[in-house]
């Protein structure tokens, strides 16, 4: 395959380098990338939506490596990317089965997921998925350590490689290193259940700058450096002092790649495929609800608070219908299947109680969709009900707003979403609280066009003033300036 280099050896060398200052290399679970055999071929697809692809920008700009797990794929070695004008690597991370069951699915996704996400009743610890955890992270900081230039940075991601950091940092103690948390980090006294509490605190802090999505976050991993580990923390500079290092922490909050959706808005084939959509449902009012199926999500609450506005406002059946998209996640877990039942079971009560002359007031789509046919969905909705129980960012809430140019929507979002510290201008409700997400629809179908306009113009400038581009780029600022040395200890020092 053109661009490719299946060899175990560097190929680093065959790279121009940097565009831009330093090297960057980043390190995630997952590939962004997937290598598909066809008829004796073989093609590259990219995997993921605009957080890879702005990293993939990165990359290309300043030259470097993506180390990452191919997802069980079959993939060479490594890869050289761009094909044709290679500028930076793509390296696999070959993990076993062992590794896939404990690590991924154990560890990662039925003990830290729910833990990050307060969810305790769902969690699920045990020694042999920690050990694992450990085992596939150092892999992950082995590999960095062996492929990186003295002069890289080096930017881990999630959760998943917790323990890198400091794994990495003890082998390559010259490395500025820094690691964004993609999903919330809970309470002290939450966070507290977890049994290795001390080990992947220490492992984050190996890192040179820790950043969050919003100050919340950060306030409660400083509570938990404090209190947990007993580390120095200064709460108005961002820095806990650790081994005679100080490591910033601090949010910086993800955005969206803006101008992306804004083009994909405009296009008059996503608008016609609106249309479509609008004409199908055949309803007065539509409101969206898009997620992963996962019980973070607030499914199964959303739907509790559409019943009760029906239940509550007779007057409006036959004129609204609730379009449900839920992408499938990790259906090899039991709580996730679990979760397809109980909400299957109730989209088909609250079908069965209120459907009449050829009305159904839900549309359920168990789907995944690519950014274009979701934004037709954007465009077609009049009001997007995102009802998270708990979410790092929610980046659904900021695509809805960047898609509707037209400023003729309404924005319903849960306050426990990180975006709710950014977007106050929509409405913020309570998903727990059922008859108070039945009153936010009705006010949200009942407003003045030209308070939708107002709401929806403020929370547009937000997110173009905090694209994805601009938040990249404050993080590595960010690390650049954490990982240098303090003035004073420069003194007398000669620096290459």
């Amino acid at each position: 395959m053109n661009g490719t280099n299946a060899g175990g050896t560097s190929a680093v060398g065959n790279i121009s380098g940097h565009r831009d200052g330093r090297r960057l290399i980043v390190i995630s679970n997952r590939a962004p990338i997937r290598v598909v055999h066809e008829n004796g071929h073989e093609r590259i697809e990219p995997t993921v939506g605009g957080v890879g692809s702005t990293f993939l920008r990165l990359l290309e700009h300043h030259g470097g490596l993506w180390i990452a797990w191919s997802g069980g794929q079959k993939t060479p070695a490594r890869l050289l990317l761009p094909a044709g004008d290679p500028r930076f690597a793509l390296i696999f991370a070959s993990l076993s089965e062992r590794d896939v069951s404990n690590y991924y699915y154990g560890m990662c996704n039925r003990g830290l997921w729910p833990l990050m996400h307060y969810m305790i009743s769902n969690c699920h610890f045990s020694a042999a998925y920690w050990k694992q955890y450990q085992n596939v992270n150092r892999l992950f900081a082995e590999m960095a350590a062996a492929e990186a230039l003295p002069d890289d940075q080096v930017w881990v991601q999630d959760f998943h490689l917790a323990l890198v950091p400091q794994m990495l940092r003890e082998r390559r103690p010259e490395l500025p290193i820094g690691i964004f948390w993609h999903v919330p980090f809970p309470p002290e006294q939450l966070f507290r259940i977890l049994p290795w509490r001390g080990e992947l605190l220490g492992g984050m802090l190996g890192a040179d700058l820790i950043g969050f999505h919003t100050s919340a976050y950060v306030k409660h991993f400083l509570d938990c450096c404090e209190h947990v580990m007993g580390l120095a923390v200064n709460r108005e500079s961002g820095e806990v002092t650790v081994d005679q290092r100080r490591v910033r922490v601090g949010a910086f909050p993800l955005g969206i790649p803006a101008d992306f959706f804004a083009g994909l808005a405009a296009s008059e084939r996503v608008r016609e495929r609106a249309g479509r959509i609008r004409r199908a449902l055949r309803s007065q009012i539509v409101v969206l609800g898009v997620d992963r199926l996962d019980y973070t999500k607030g499914i199964i609450e959303r739907l509790a608070g559409f019943e009760r506005f029906l239940e509550n406002n007779p007057a409006y059946h036959r004129r609204v219908a609730l379009v449900l998209i839920a992408v499938p996640s990790r259906t090899k877990v039991a709580d996730y299947a679990l979760l397809k039942r109980q909400l299957d079971e109730q989209i088909g009560r609250v079908v069965g109680r209120f459907s009449s002359e050829g009305w159904v007031p839900i549309r359920y789509l168990y789907t995944q969709f690519n950014a274009e046919e979701l934004v037709a969905y954007y465009q077609a909705a009049d009001i997007a009900l995102l009802t998270p129980l708990r979410d790092g960012m929610n980046l659904v809430a900021k695509e809805f707003v960047a898609s509707h140019l037209s400023d003729d929507a309404v924005l319903i979002l849960s306050e426990f979403a990180g975006a709710a510290e950014e977007l106050t201008e929509a409405l913020l409700v309570n998903p727990y609280d059922t008859d108070a997400v039945a009153r936010r629809l009705r006010q949200a179908i009942e407003m003045d066009p030209a308070e939708k306009a107002t709401r929806l113009r403020a929370m547009r400038a937000k997110i173009d003033d905090n694209d994805l581009e601009f938040w990249s780029a404050k993080f590595l600022r960010a690390l650049g300036e954490a990982a240098a040395p303090p003035m004073e200890s420069l003194a007398g020092v000669s620096v290459r």
